[in-house]
């Protein structure tokens, strides 16, 4: 039993922008999603949520993540214009050499912004 969307109010569960069909490589199976992240918690908080919720019942032999997040920076308030904010990047391999960055590269070159990208390896 999966308990995905289970949950009420602003507990429930996220819900991606957008879900990848599954493609078949060298005998590998991949599936990416994308959420909206506000931050870089955010992001790291929908990585797991694919890995410990979406794929309960059949976990991924690696779950890649990468995520690029506008965010004000520390000791500002985000009122003062566009110089009080940071752009955030980072990526989680989980295991797979290379690819968090790989997905992070692919992300810089599409200019997403407040997103993280999950792929799904079985």
């Amino acid at each position: 039993m999966s308990f995905q969307n289970t949950l009420p109010g602003p507990f429930a569960a996220p819900k991606p922008i957008a879900t990848s069909a599954e493609i078949r490589d060298r005998g590998s199976t991949f599936t990416a999603h994308i959420f909206t992240a506000a931050s870089v918690e955010e992001a790291k908080s929908h990585a797991k949520h694919v890995k410990h919720v979406l794929h309960i019942d059949r976990k991924a032999t690696h779950e890649i993540a990468a995520w690029r997040c506008m965010v004000v920076k520390p000791g500002c308030t985000g009122l003062g214009g566009p110089d009080e904010f940071q752009l955030v990047s980072g990526s989680m391999d989980d295991g797979e050499k290379w690819a968090g960055d790989r997905t992070l590269k692919v992300m810089q070159n599409l200019a997403v912004i407040d997103a993280v990208v999950v792929v799904s390896r079985w």
